[in-house]
């Protein structure tokens, strides 16, 4: 089986050139593999590690809509970690049925990162496994990474973030009780908690499409403090769905995020802030008209799988 390795914190457009290199040397159409690690390295190495772009869950997702035969996790432990680069070669070896290895120049394993693509390269002549190293793949001028990304979505650039992923940025999460303020300025919203340690994106308002019940629909996300009132809170990740008024709590919702329309503001009184909710929307309407009639295969797709994930 030919295995593309790696983290895989997103399965962004550089990580599906590795897909398609490993599916071009396969025998046949599912006899090729994604290997990575669960949890994410970082959060067994890392004693502050830097917030996941995706969940597990959200990842398997993903997977699947890119159409991946086969997603082998390996449980990374500090065991695993430790490793010698040749020693993590025998692992691989012994557990799955290795034809060969598809990787990005970049690419380092084994104890303390000290195996490289040349190590790698020799090593897999020896088994005479077959071995392909691909460039990192450039957009714009920038190397498309998983860093790159998270510099994108903290600072609220998500065309951007859509550009190098190949797909929106979302989230998954579960409506849960707020404040319910919105229903008292006309604009009830959905309070989602998201996955622990997924990354947020900046501060602000920002154009989505979600999946309610069986339906697409256009979202106004809030994403902030609501500093128009009174008191301490924590983050919120809140969404308004115009024309919607029926009972989401307790369901999953997975929200694409589109574009960014405003920064986070706080208003003098609520008549101001509904005010400018009611522009908000008008920008969000706006934006997903623009928005769906260049996705409709792909919306479709996503219809399909989520329709069984949530």
């Amino acid at each position: 089986m030919i295995l593309t390795l790696g983290a895989f914190d997103g399965f962004h457009r550089g990580h599906q050139k590795l897909l398609e290199k490993a599916a071009s040397l396969a025998e046949d159409e599912a006899r090729w593999a994604v290997v990575t690690f669960s949890p994410h390295p970082q959060m067994v190495l890392s004693p502050s590690p830097r917030p996941a772009l995706f969940s597990e869950s959200e990842r398997d997702l993903i997977a699947r809509f890119l159409r991946i035969p086969n997603l082998i996790k390996i449980d990374f432990t500090r065991w695993l970690a430790e490793l010698a680069p040749e020693a993590f070669m025998d692992f691989l070896a012994k557990n799955i049925d290795v034809s060969g290895l598809v990787v990005g120049d970049d690419f380092r394993y084994g104890q303390s990162r000290k195996g490289d693509v040349v190590q790698l390269t020799e090593s897999c002549r020896r088994r005479r496994w077959r071995v392909a190293v691909l460039p990192q793949l450039v957009l714009d001028g920038q190397s498309v990474s998983s860093t790159l990304l998270r510099q994108k979505i903290a600072g609220g650039d998500v065309v951007a973030a859509s550009e190098l992923l190949g797909y929106p940025f979302f989230a998954v999460g579960v409506v849960v009780p707020g404040d319910r303020r919105g229903r008292t300025l006309g604009f009830p919203t959905a309070n989602l908690s998201l996955p622990q340690g997924k990354i947020f994106p900046e501060r602000g308002v920002y154009a989505t499409a979600a999946l309610v019940g069986e339906e697409w629909r256009p979202g106004a996300l809030n994403v902030g403090f609501n500093p128009t009132f009174e008191g301490r809170r924590s983050l919120r990740f809140e969404v308004h769905f115009p024309g919607f008024n029926g009972d989401l709590y307790g369901q999953s919702l997975p929200v694409f995020i589109l574009k960014r329309l405003r920064e986070e503001m706080r208003f003098g009184c609520p008549e101001e802030l509904a005010a400018q909710m009611g522009r908000d929307v008008g920008k969000v309407l706006e934006a997903w008209e623009r928005y769906r009639p260049t996705a409709q295969e792909p919306l479709r797709r996503w219809k399909s799988l989520l329709s069984r994930y949530v």
